[in-house]
């Protein structure tokens, strides 16, 4: 019998979960305690396969120290989370905290992303990322540190040490290794940072997509296409001007699947790609 699939926004709710108990030091084993539950029902909550009764979830929130305004958006989104969807297509809106879909983004076993002009957020050096918050200058300073902070805390997923690390396969336009962001000596290091990680992690590849290689039906997108543990659904990210969105659409992903995959056949491959590279570091050497 085929496995229900889980809705979007009690995997999200399942992540921050398991991201709070973590950051409050405690075991399931612990957690379990608290509901007077067995530690693979706490397991089935911080996964998503079981959604928390709002006695539950603010008797874990309590336990966790979680108050204020983050424990009030959890708890208001873990409500809307039971709510019969319409049909049809669904999004769901990312915060502009960008919190959520971290928590989302730690639970995924493999990613694939496209983008014609930025570098992905699990592969960007600490200056490119400053440099990209920075740029317009809209938000406090000690907010852009947060969300730094939050940023570059990303990259763990690529090395975890309680579950397999996360597969990361990237597509980046020529455009997004010319881009200047930070200027020469920012995007220096962030040349020789792809380099590294393309070469020596196996769960790594990088893809340039060079200048002039015709049309495809991802340009002028940002969008990363992820897997979760069953049963939860693949989901696709779309970044946009200061927000991100999830689509979980079985047509939507299935088409972005085949769109990726033609994409990857189209862009250099694995080797020829890191010699790309290597070739626009020496360029700025030279400059």
């Amino acid at each position: 019998m085929a496995q229900r699939q889980m809705n979007t926004e009690r995997v999200q709710v399942a992540a921050t979960l398991r991201r709070m108990r973590a950051e409050a030091g405690l075991t399931r084993e612990r957690a379990a305690e608290v509901l007077n539950c067995t530690t693979s029902k706490i397991g089935d909550l911080e996964t998503g396969r079981s959604g928390a009764k709002p006695v539950e979830l603010a008797a874990l929130l309590d336990r966790y120290g979680i108050t204020g305004d983050e424990r009030n958006d959890l708890m208001d989104f873990a409500r809307q989370s039971q709510i019969r969807r319409p049909r049809g297509g669904h999004w769901v809106t990312i915060p502009s905290s960008h919190r959520r879909f971290l928590d989302l983004e730690r639970q995924a076993t493999s990613a694939i992303f496209y983008s014609g002009e930025i570098i992905h957020g699990l592969l960007q050096t600490e200056g490119y990322a400053q440099a990209m918050l920075r740029w317009n200058n809209l938000q406090p300073p000690e907010v852009t540190e947060q969300v730094l902070k939050l940023r570059m805390g990303r990259s763990s997923v690529l090395n975890r040490a309680d579950r397999p690390s996360l597969r990361l396969w990237c597509v980046l336009g020529e455009a997004a290794l010319r881009s200047g962001v930070g200027g020469s000596a920012v995007m220096h290091e962030q040349l020789e940072h792809l380099i590294t990680m393309t070469t020596l992690q196996d769960n790594v590849v990088v893809q340039v997509l060079p200048l002039g290689s015709g049309a495809h039906a991802l340009m002028g997108l940002t969008l990363t296409l992820y897997d979760f543990p069953p049963p939860a659904p693949r989901m696709l990210h779309f970044d946009g001007y200061g927000r991100g969105a999830v689509q979980d659409r079985e047509d939507e992903v299935s088409n972005a699947t085949h769109t990726m995959d033609l994409l990857r056949a189209k862009a250099l491959g694995h080797e020829e790609s890191t010699e790309f590279i290597q070739a626009l570091l020496s360029e700025l050497e030279e400059s």
